[in-house]
């Protein structure tokens, strides 16, 4: 466990040497995910940033070698787009009805006794209408 800590360590200072030492438009859109015994892997999270990245190989690996035991010759970009949670569209429970749907319902609580039932159509018809607004 104590291997893996020192790992994550070492990869964190990495990735802010590697941030620190391109231009600031990559900083928000690329992250160093790993190092191997001659290769680094940099995640980015569009394709456009991942072909100027390689266009930048040389310089990446020659600037992170100065910071490990061996030299790193080979530059891998993946592309790993940011997932967004998923909103939800309309509330839980809540029913939308068209204009014409809304009118039906009044007319039709207007026909009925007072009740729960009539309460519950007319909330739903005056919905409806505060969309509207």
């Amino acid at each position: 466990m104590k291997w893996l800590s020192i790992r994550a360590q070492k990869l964190n200072k990495l990735n802010t040497i590697l941030q620190k030492s391109l231009p600031l438009k990559f900083s928000n859109h690329c992250t160093l995910a790993n190092i191997t015994e001659d290769k680094i892997v940099i995640l980015t999270d569009k394709a456009n940033y991942a072909s100027l990245l390689r266009f930048q190989a040389a310089f990446i690996c020659s600037t992170l070698s100065a910071h490990l035991p061996k030299p790193i010759k080979k530059l891998e970009v993946k592309v790993r787009p940011q997932s967004e949670p998923l909103k939800q569209k309309t509330l839980p429970n809540t029913l939308r009805v068209s204009a014409k749907t809304a009118d039906l319902l009044e007319s039709t609580a207007a026909e009925m006794q007072d009740g729960p039932l009539k309460a519950a159509l007319n909330k739903l018809a005056k919905r409806q209408a505060q969309e509207k607004d």
